[in-house]
């Protein structure tokens, strides 16, 4: 450095930090809305000191851009110096003028604006190179989108298998107590009917060519199943329950809120994957080998290959829709076991210790 440039105080203007749009990882180009790393201005890359190593840069997504899922080894922070954002990865959130992000290492994070929505901001990294000052070996690494879904999606499965209604199963007091037993199919028959109102209004309702004949097949295949628990199991109870009620038929709700992908988060990822596990585990209390097709077998069966049903059409949608469900995957997942624990809950209510 000069001396000239020691004796001059230099005002950059963000226009004069050259831009870059996207970046290519693996072969894959990446939209980055717009990205000016301090460095690529000469006067900033003098003034900014090596020792700390310390990395800015102007960022701008704008009119519906998304910057995907993404990580990185190095902590960063990004500051909302403008406009408006949607935080997407791990933990979604709106962000607004102000607002301060700080990600730590590894953590799944994004950003993607509305239309009409403009965001301005500066991403600062605290050691080591900015994440996209070389060009060429950005410090970053994309996630897939579908696969962080799924990969959501099981663990939530791992946690539902801990609720109250699954450590019943596992404590063997159902196959001890008559009477238990049959509280328990007198609550479920509470969502099974729900269930059937669910699929109804998913066929009823669907409008997407590529998921009519799939959604037929398995509607076909569910329709009666609550009419089977009955019958099998001389259902006679009334069993009113008034948070069993509301979460059962959040799940019908559903069908009239959400587009498609919604509804193929819930039905599918989210109902028919806790109705496979649900059917593995009842299969064994319930298993009648004089009879042919009961009611939980068939649900250990089945529900496995409904959890495929709409994925082709999940992989048909962009990075930025699959982001968009993971919240709705969370929250179809904590009204699940909702209805889990307030089956749990009613059987157990008035038992022996």
């Amino acid at each position: 450095m000069n001396k000239e440039q020691n004796a001059v105080t230099h005002v950059i203007a963000r226009e004069q930090i050259r831009a870059i749009t996207h970046v290519d990882i693996n072969g894959e180009k990446h939209l980055l809305g717009q990205h000016r790393d301090f460095r690529r201005n000469e006067n900033l890359a003098h003034f900014i000191p090596e020792s700390g190593r310390l990395s800015f840069a102007w960022v701008r997504l704008t009119d519906g851009e998304t910057l995907d899922v993404h990580q990185h080894p190095t902590k960063s922070m990004i500051i909302v110096c403008s406009g408006s954002v949607q935080l997407t990865g791990d933990e979604p959130r709106q962000l607004y003028e102000g607002d301060i992000v700080c990600v730590e290492p590894f953590r799944n994070h994004g950003f993607t604006t509305r239309e009409g929505e403009t965001f301005h901001g500066l991403s600062i990294q605290f050691e080591g190179k900015g994440l996209y000052e070389d060009e060429q070996q950005a410090r970053v690494t994309f996630s897939d989108a579908l696969n962080n879904l799924y990969q959501v999606n099981e663990t939530l499965v791992g946690r539902h298998q801990e609720n109250a209604l699954f450590q019943l199963f596992s404590s063997g007091r159902l196959q001890k107590d008559v009477q238990l037993r049959q509280r328990f199919v007198s609550a479920l028959y509470v969502w099974s009917r729900y269930f059937q109102k669910m699929v109804l209004a998913r066929q009823a309702l669907s409008i997407t060519p590529a998921l009519q004949e799939e959604y037929r097949r398995h509607f076909m295949e569910e329709v009666g199943h609550d009419e089977l628990l009955r019958v099998r199991y001389e259902i006679n109870d009334e069993v009113y329950d008034p948070i069993l009620e509301a979460a059962s038929n959040w799940f019908v709700s559903q069908m009239y809120q959400q587009d498609e992908a919604g509804k193929v988060v819930v039905v599918h990822l989210v109902v028919e994957s806790s109705g496979h596990v649900f059917g593995l585990a009842t299969s064994e209390i319930f298993h009648k080998p004089e009879v042919e097709g009961d009611y939980f077998d068939v649900h250990a069966e089945a529900d496995d290959d409904h959890r495929s049903i709409g994925q082709a059409y999940l992989h048909s949608l962009p990075a930025e829709k699959i982001q968009s469900l993971l919240p709705l995957c969370r929250q179809a997942w904590d009204m699940m076991d909702l209805v889990h624990e307030r089956i749990a809950a009613w059987t157990l209510q008035g038992a022996s210790s």
